[in-house]
């Protein structure tokens, strides 16, 4: 089967992400129209055209039988949130996000994805804290994993991820927090069980007000990874897979979320231990302990723009039967403007290196770059018109990696 290949997901992911986190503070369409009572109910849907120039990112050297090729893929995204009240304490949120994807040309890189999300955050007048995040994503898209698996191919996979917290506030100026967090993450086929494993995490912090609507905190974490498939005849069983487990402490600031800054200023420092010492291929796991970062932050800095600022860190193995890891380390920075109460321009620029440990001789390193620029424009109350244009390149020391990709995206997105 040919590969589709799209902009890595790590970077396209943290992008969208923090797009729609300052458009959801200055939006065009508010929705929530439909109320029952303490309940707001918005639905939503996103009709895109986009055409990509390059939707094998390839640069005619990777493979003589994929060239470069151009195609329209047309979106088309449905969306349904609910919105419960608890009386200033609090909220609880429920969705569903879909990404139907249909090629013009090339129909069977068709793919569909489905995430559900739940949210719940509570604080009692007494001083319980209590939360719940969860996001569950079932997928046939190209976007591959974490660590750019199967990135630009068609693979059918589900995961989900569980966040919780459970604390106290002591005062106007002091809280303690407990954590349990945890991932799985399952791919359909058995070709590729590497990718199969559940990761838990138990934490605990505090938290000390230095400002009005601004925190300091400290954290620890202790957590576990393990691949849970082992095929018969694969050579890769309980005693030499990748598993792994870590302590982490991180330290930074959080902000209330009625104030201008929102998000939080993390990083931290990692010790990973692997359980077993020798792969199946015979290569040797390293322990290692490094810096990591999970910053993203955004700046009301006047009633129409908007700001937002990005930092990862992170290691990224790359399956259950292999030494292979790289380490990711990127950012970006973005701002929302609102040129008029009808038209938002949006622009982001960022930039990722991705330094592996392998080939031993000449260990492979990425540099990503993509910059975004667009627009939306209201023409209803709940409807508008939106347009982007997305440049993105990878740079190699193996120049069958290297790629570039132009895309253009237009259409309607409708919230009610």
């Amino acid at each position: 089967m040919r590969k589709v290949a799209w902009i890595g997901v790590l970077l396209l992911g943290l992008f969208v992400a923090m797009m729609q986190d300052a458009m959801a503070q200055t939006p065009l369409l508010p929705g929530g129209k439909i109320s029952i009572g303490k309940l707001r109910v918005v639905p939503g849907l996103n009709l895109t055209e986009e055409y990509d120039d390059n939707i094998y990112l390839t640069n005619g050297k990777n493979d003589t039988t994929e060239k470069k090729v151009s195609d329209w893929i047309s979106h088309v995204g449905p969306s349904l949130l609910l919105n419960y009240s608890l009386d200033g304490r609090g909220s609880i949120n429920a969705g569903y996000l879909g990404d139907y994807a249909y090629y013009k040309d090339n129909d069977q890189n068709d793919w569909k994805s489905h995430t559900g999300l739940f949210n719940f955050d509570y604080q009692a007048p007494g001083g319980l804290i209590a939360g719940i995040d969860n996001t569950y994503i079932k997928t046939s898209d190209p976007f591959g994993s974490e660590n750019q698996f199967k990135l630009g191919t068609q693979t059918k996979r589900w995961n989900d991820l569980l966040q919780t917290k459970l604390g106290y506030r002591f005062s106007d100026r002091f809280k303690l927090l407990g954590y349990y967090n945890y991932y799985k993450q399952d791919y359909k086929e058995e070709v590729d069980f590497t990718q199969d494993y559940d990761s838990n995490e138990l934490g605990m912090g505090a938290q000390i007000k230095v400002l009005p609507l601004t925190w300091a905190f400290i954290r620890y974490y202790y957590g576990e990874r393990t691949y849970n498939n082992h095929p018969l005849g694969s050579g890769v069983t309980e005693n030499n897979d990748a598993s792994f487990n870590w302590n982490r402490v991180s330290a930074g600031l959080t902000w209330d979320p009625e104030g201008k800054l929102k998000g939080e200023l993390n990083f931290g420092y990692e010790w990973r231990d692997y359980e077993n010492s020798v792969a199946s291929t015979g290569g040797r796991y390293d322990n290692r302990d490094t810096w990591n970062a999970a910053t993203r932050i955004s700046y009301n800095a006047t009633a129409t723009t908007t700001l937002t600022l990005s930092i990862i860190r992170a290691i990224r193995d790359s399956g259950a039967d292999t030494t292979e890891y790289f380490e990711d380390t990127g950012g970006s920075i973005g701002i929302i403007q609102a040129l008029d109460y009808r038209l938002n321009l949006l622009a982001t620029v960022g930039y990722s290196k991705n330094d592996y440990n392998l080939p031993a001789n000449n260990p492979k390193s990425q540099d990503n770059y993509i910059g975004t620029v667009g627009l939306e424009y209201k023409l209803f109350e709940w409807l508008a018109a939106i347009g982007s244009y997305t440049y993105n390149r990878k740079d190699s020391n193996y120049e069958t990696d290297e790629y570039t990709d132009n895309r253009v995206v237009f259409g309607l997105r409708a919230l009610y």
